[in-house]
């Protein structure tokens, strides 16, 4: 009785699994994408003085210099957050939808001062962030990238643009840089979707019970 019970088990699983499989030869569509980025950065002198009366303050470029690296990560990874709007008198902005997608990236190099920094020199996780409103792009960062030597920062206008700012840890000097980025590769990958996963899941159970069910018979 025990025998049959299980064959039958088996049988019914086996059937749920081809039936899955059917459906899941499709899988959902991924990229590995890798970005460019090159830094130019500014060093300047800030010079504050009084004139008739008044403070003043100017700088003065002492130089220039750039650097470049490049990052990439997997669609896989995405992140979405955001909102939409009712009414576009709600918006402050004139918009009704907002939305942010961060994708993680692992693996990362940046050559700044004759080193190669990568993740590891990182005090935490970077994303690859891009903003949409209403569907369109207005600006896309690189979120978390700082290290003892230098970091990136995330500058923003309202809802309307967001960009990186560099700045250089290693010397007194004021600096600034702006961060410019350049799609370098997009890599195919498939993912699983859901219904394969399960599948994987349901032949597994069954090659456990068809055990059981050859040890029961021992």
């Amino acid at each position: 009785m025990t025998l049959n019970l299980l064959t039958r088990s088996t049988l019914a699983i086996t059937g749920a699994v081809f039936s899955l499989g059917t459906v899941a030869i499709n899988s959902a569509n991924a990229a590995r994408i890798t970005y460019k980025f090159d830094v130019s950065a500014t060093y300047y002198e800030q010079i504050d003085s009084i004139i008739n009366g008044q403070f003043s303050r100017t700088y003065k470029t002492i130089g220039n210099e750039t650097f470049s690296g490049w990052f990439g990560y997997d669609e896989a990874t995405e992140e979405k957050s955001g909102y939409t709007l009712d009414d576009i008198n709600q918006s402050p902005w004139g918009f009704l939808t907002y939305d942010n997608y961060r994708y993680q990236v692992d693996t990362m190099e940046f050559l700044f001062r004759d080193r190669v920094y990568t993740l590891a020199d990182s005090f935490y996780p970077v994303y690859w962030r891009n903003d949409y409103i209403d569907g369109e792009k207005f600006g896309d960062v690189l979120e978390g990238w700082e290290t003892e030597d230098f970091g990136f920062e995330t500058g923003s206008y309202r809802v309307e643009a967001i960009w990186n700012e560099f700045y250089d840890k290693t010397t007194p000097i004021s600096n600034y840089g702006s961060v410019d980025f350049s799609l370098l590769e997009v890599t195919p990958t498939s993912v699983p979707e859901p219904s394969m996963l399960g599948a994987l899941s349901v032949v597994s159970l069954a090659g456990l019970l068809r055990k059981t069910r050859i040890k029961a018979g021992e």
